[in-house]
């Protein structure tokens, strides 16, 4: 592969990969942001849930007499509510304001607990924010109206939620989140890199089938261009008369007319360039009008119709027709090779030397033959594209006492 196409194959894979690249890493950066936003919230709601059910707890286990005295034996029997991470306070309305229920230790320092109680008391609703207390420490506050027996609003029940291990919690989800994201997007990275090379082995192997069939052309194209110039040179000489010498140039030129012309079929072939027009078509009769009336052909053939193009279904049975005659004619057995025609298959047999085994599985390939064949080595390569291209397959085999056999299947 020449250092020009190296560079534009490289270029485009490291395109290929930035791409991929920068659409993993958008992908991963937003499925964080909403994994790290989704739990920010949910810790939020699950903490001020709890608050508020603590203030519902205290409100229902707490109660006022007659006399305005405030009751909270019933409240004081379960810890689980009193010393559970926070602070509860109980505040009558004044004046003064009154404590009728406050924590051992409490754990905020507020710096206006009275004031607050009285504006939820004026207020008459429950009210939730955070803050910080004196000593700059955070926290969730939950405040709740209670009522006496003659339903007016008589304390306020306040709740103070320490956010401290909600706040760890949600940095250490977030640390592992980032690192996971890390993790995927190195691998999502790598990933694209490889994905990105597989996906130019197309283009690389079409470079260099194209490099090896451009040589190969030229290889092949040399030959009758090396035998004009020796006839050329032979009629400049006087070695031969010009009527032998047009004569063999008019061999060579009509031989080197076909090579190009199976050249260029199969460049279009091998490019999905070639039209493929499709019909129904009665396969013995396209087999039978091809058959040479000059050669002994066994054909054998029952009804049959594909839907097929005429056109390169015959340019494939032709191929394989001349290839048996060719081959066969080098052979000493007068047995006439035999066609087929049965269902879908074409199937073409000859007593010749057959293939070489150890070019067996590479004989479709371009240009390679046997080392007594007299072709170019596409014909074979031609009928395998036209197969391919009807969603067939062509199978070569030996016969069982020498020859060859090939079946072309659409």
């Amino acid at each position: 592969m020449t250092r020009r196409r190296e560079q534009v194959l490289r270029r485009l894979h490291l395109r290929l990969t930035a791409v991929w690249t920068a659409a993993w890493l958008l992908c991963v950066v937003v499925l964080c942001s909403v994994a790290i936003a989704t739990h920010a919230r949910l810790a939020q709601l699950d903490l001020a849930s709890s608050a508020r059910l603590r203030a519902t707890a205290v409100y229902g286990l707490t109660w006022f007499d007659g006399d305005g005295r405030f009751h909270d034996e019933v409240l004081r029997k379960e810890p689980d509510v009193i010393d559970s991470g926070g602070d509860i306070w109980v505040i009558g309305k004044g004046p003064p304001p009154k404590v009728l229920l406050r924590p051992q230790r409490p754990r905020f320092d507020l710096a206006e607990p009275f004031a607050l109680a009285e504006a939820v008391i004026a207020g008459g609703r429950d009210i939730a924010n955070e803050g910080h207390d004196r000593r700059g420490r955070a926290y969730l506050l939950q405040a709740k109206v209670t009522y006496d027996d003659r339903d007016r609003a008589i304390a306020a029940i306040l709740v103070l939620a320490d956010p401290g291990a909600r706040d760890a919690a949600h940095a250490a989800f977030v640390r592992w989140t980032l690192a996971i994201a890390a993790g995927l997007a190195a691998f999502g990275i790598l990933v694209g890199h490889v994905l990105s090379r597989r996906s130019l082995r197309p283009a690389i192997a079409s470079f260099e089938q194209q490099e090896r069939f451009i040589a190969a052309a030229a290889h092949e194209l040399r030959t009758p261009v090396a035998r004009l110039q020796a006839l050329c040179e032979s009629a400049h000489d006087g070695r031969e008369s010009p009527a032998q010498v047009l004569a063999k140039v008019e061999r060579v030129t009509t031989q080197t007319a076909g090579l190009v012309d199976q050249l260029l079929l199969l460049a279009r072939l091998d490019a999905a360039d070639a039209p493929v027009h499709k019909e129904p078509v009665r396969l013995d009769l396209l087999v039978e009008a091809i058959l040479p009336d000059d050669r002994p052909i066994a054909f054998h053939a029952t009804e049959s119709v594909v839907n097929a193009d005429l056109r390169l279904v015959q340019t494939a049975v032709r191929n394989l027709i001349d290839n048996a005659l060719l081959h066969a004619a080098t052979d000493a057995s007068d047995e006439p090779i035999s066609v087929t025609v049965s269902g879908r298959k074409v199937i073409v047999e000859d007593r010749g030397p057959g293939f070489p085994e150890s070019l067996l599985q590479r004989i479709r390939e371009p240009f390679v033959t046997g080392p007594a064949s007299r072709g170019s080595g596409l014909g074979l390569s031609i009928v395998q594209h036209i197969a391919q291209l009807h969603g067939g397959e062509l199978r070569l085999e030996n016969r069982v006492g020498g020859g060859a056999r090939v079946e072309l299947s659409l």
